[in-house]
């Protein structure tokens, strides 16, 4: 096995007498991926790596949308780093860092902010009051390079041009530090796979439609594990599971700009725990879907989302599963919500869907409805959609939407809709609900829609 090519920079600060205040840990990128045009990042004054990578700011659904660029840069660190960001050719006039609970206040002058980070975290910097442009900083705990098995496909440092790789069972990849592959990785029928490390995945080589590659697509697999990694541009879906058993997804980062660019799709899976993932693609951010099979025991906590188009956390619109049930989406914080509803079920097929979690969720830029968007915070339906296959429709019971939090934008609405009184929503409870600082007691301090009939029982808010 080769050693592992480093092109690390490895930077330490040192107080006499006290030790190792801080270190950090960097990787160049490849020769051939050009840095951000946009963008220079430093910590304790040493140069990180930052590429622009396409992003999407319309919030109209094409076939063919026009995207943008967005700098992102990438960093370890154990203990405090002070961090430099210059925006080429900018005049800041203020300086925001998402998400608020890192309790962040950079300071600005000229085209730079600097700000001090104590921790590790997924982290934005947006400028003048917009969304575009913003830099995206992955700032991860300092750790050395892992043990690499013989069973693993190991990419090193640099680019790599691989197309499809089609996984066995027992088999891993790893993707070095600074290393930037093009290509997807593909399972079926396999147990015991693993992708990890703290390289890239890149999708932008491939056309959306005539290739259509989903960077990481797996079907009827046990035992996964997929951390770490930074997938950028996919062409299609980005992290697609479907018939999957046993899946662990952590501190896996996603930015996506093109059509139907989703983050991280579970499609008639059971016992997956994601968490601690970075999510923001021209898609639903977070979704779980029933094709065929039951879907049981998903998990989404401590992830922090960006949605430009559709859904923050959704179940829906396929739901053509018997059962959808214990269903998680917790701790969960939303920078930017701009077209549709961030907390949802749409059973628009047969589907019982019961056992649903909404909790912890921070909404700290709320912008719904935007283009051919929707106001809705939070939407929950049992009606036909374009997506609806079964004839007839499903039900949804025992809903619980706790500590949800809105903190500034526009004032959502609400909808909890059934198509008749066979196909309802029953057993809702929304307790601890704040809108700007309101805690919602009923509502009559809403503006909401509601079937024109009573087709739900125990639809209650709480404060």
């Amino acid at each position: 096995m080769k050693k592992l090519l480093g092109f690390m920079v490895m930077l330490a600060v040192f107080a006499l007498g006290q030790g190792a205040l801080a270190e950090t840990k960097s990787y160049a990128l490849p020769n051939a991926v050009m840095p951000s045009s946009s963008c220079i990042v430093s910590a304790d004054e040493a140069a990180l790596p930052v590429m622009d990578t396409a992003v999407n700011l319309s919030r109209i659904w094409t076939s063919r949308p026009q995207t943008t660029t967005a700098p992102v840069a990438w960093l370890e660190l154990d203990g405090d780093v002070d961090i430099s960001v210059q925006f080429i050719g900018q005049d800041i006039t203020s300086a925001i860092v998402r998400p608020l609970s890192l309790g962040i206040t950079p300071a600005y002058q000229g085209d730079t902010v600097t700000f001090t980070l104590d921790k590790p975290a997924q982290l934005t910097v947006e400028i003048n009051d917009q969304q575009a442009g913003a830099l995206h900083l992955f700032a991860e705990a300092l750790r050395s390079e892992e043990e690499i098995l013989a069973t693993t496909l190991c990419f090193e440092a640099g680019l790599h041009e691989v197309g499809t790789v089609t996984l066995q069972s027992g088999q891993s990849v790893y993707l070095a530090s600074g290393a930037v592959v093009r290509g997807q990785f593909l399972a079926n029928d396999a147990e015991d796979i693993r992708i990890y490390g703290r390289g890239i995945l890149d999708g932008s080589q491939f056309h959306r439609w005539d290739q259509q590659t989903v960077p990481i697509d797996f079907v009827n697999c046990k035992q996964v594990s997929i951390s770490d990694i930074t997938i950028l541009d996919p062409a299609a879906w980005t992290l697609n599971l479907y018939l999957c058993e046993d899946v662990t997804i952590d501190h896996v980062k996603i930015i996506g700009a093109r059509s139907n660019s989703d983050g991280i799709t579970l499609q008639s899976c059971k016992r997956v725990a994601v968490s601690n993932c970075f999510v923001r693609g021209w898609d639903d951010n977070l979704v779980v879907k029933g094709y065929d099979g039951d879907v049981s025991d998903i998990s989404f906590t401590d992830c922090v989302l960006w949605t430009d188009l559709a859904q923050s956390c959704e179940i829906g619109y396929e739901t053509r599963a018997d059962v959808i049930e214990n269903i998680t989406f917790e701790n969960i914080t939303v920078l930017h919500a701009n077209h549709k509803p961030v907390c949802s079920i749409h059973n628009s097929d047969n589907a019982l869907v019961q056992n649903i979690v909404f909790r912890n969720i921070v909404v700290e830029d709320c912008q719904l409805g935007q283009g051919d968007g929707a106001e809705f915070l939070i939407d929950l339906t049992t009606t036909k959609s374009q997506w609806s296959k079964s004839k007839e429709r499903g039900n949804i019971r025992n809903v619980l939407i706790e500590n949800v939090t809105v903190l500034s934008g526009k004032v959502p609405a609400f909808r909890i809709f059934a198509i008749n009184k066979d196909h309802t929503v029953d057993h809702v409870t929304i307790k601890n609900l704040s809108l700007m600082g309101e805690v919602v007691e009923s509502f009559d301090q809403l503006r909401y829609s509601f079937s024109p009939r009573k087709l739900g029982e125990d639809i209650v808010i709480e404060p």
